[in-house]
């Protein structure tokens, strides 16, 4: 059994997989909110222990939360269950970026609004540090313009604490296109998902449709040509489960995130002309589950 935990609000991205490619993993794969787990009734882990525990969601937890989850994470670790994803030990998103930076991984840098530093370099655009929503402002190319951005977030009551200014780094070919990958960790398989491709630099879905693009991006998905690149990061980012979101170029990889509660079927993936992919990704995507189920 595999037990798949999310936060109360975000349980549809693991439901949307059950109720569709997933269907035949129902009952060994089983969904359940940290609240749930979490309580105190003497009966919140029947059934659930031994087996495998996927601890999703990690960046939406607040404090609290997670380090109730690390409580969680012991018990379970003592009663013999497989865990992915540490609640407290896994880096965030704003903790990743950081590292990467310092590693010379990724040329660009990030700051939390909170931390009053100004970029060393522009344009930058502000997004928050606990959600997949992308940039939430547009591309800001001064002090004064970060400075007013940071105003209209506070008018609009955003959390100064988990919102953080990132440099922009262009990732565009000699032809203005844009290209985002998306690769999943589940335990010890590497697994590309899919690439998007867009004449946009923020790119969260293709808005290009090219049979050069669709080549590229089953290309991606036969061969696995940064599975050595794409592990590294997961271990750095200390993550057993996810979607890592990243770019090339000049052959080398550009990180942006790692989504611990991942959209597995997207509306987008089941799509008639999107089955090439879905041919692919979801028996490969069943087989990795399959591979870390605790009791088969």
């Amino acid at each position: 059994m595999i037990v798949y935990l999310t936060t109360s609000d975000h349980g549809y991205t693991i439901g949307d997989y059950l109720a569709g490619p997933g269907a035949a993993l129902a009952g060994r794969l089983v969904h359940r909110t940290y609240p749930s787990v979490l309580s105190d009734r003497p009966d919140a882990l029947a059934g659930l222990v031994p087996a495998t525990w996927i601890f999703a969601d990690v960046e939406r937890l607040l404090p609290g939360a997670a380090v109730a989850a690390a409580r969680l994470w012991r018990r379970l670790a003592d009663a013999g269950c497989r865990l992915l994803n540490h609640p407290t030990r896994s880096l965030r998103r704003y903790e990743m970026l950081r590292v990467l930076h310092e590693h010379g991984r990724n040329d660009f840098d990030v700051y939390r609004v909170t931390d009053r530093r100004l970029p060393r370099r522009w344009p930058v655009f502000l997004r928050r540090d606990d959600n997949h929503t992308g940039a939430t402002s547009p591309l800001l190319h001064s002090e004064a313009e970060l400075r007013q951005a940071i105003a209209d977030h506070r008018r609009r009551n955003w959390p100064r604490q988990s919102t953080i200014v990132v440099e922009f780094s262009d990732t565009a070919d000699g032809e203005g296109l844009y290209r985002k990958y998306g690769a999943f960790r589940i335990g010890d398989t590497i697994l590309p998902g899919h690439m998007d491709t867009s004449r946009h630099w923020l790119v969260k879905d293709a808005d290009l449709d090219l049979p050069e693009e669709r080549r590229r991006e089953l290309s991606f998905l036969d061969d696995n040509p940064w599975a050595t690149e794409i592990r590294q990061v997961f271990e750095l980012a200390r993550l057993e489960y996810g979607r890592l979101d990243f770019s090339i170029r000049d052959r080398r990889m550009v990180v942006w995130e790692i989504n611990t509660n991942p959209l597995i079927a997207s509306p987008a993936s089941l799509r008639p002309d999107r089955a090439p992919v879905a041919q692919r990704l979801f028996p490969r995507f069943a087989a990795a589950l399959d591979a870390i189920d605790r009791v088969a």
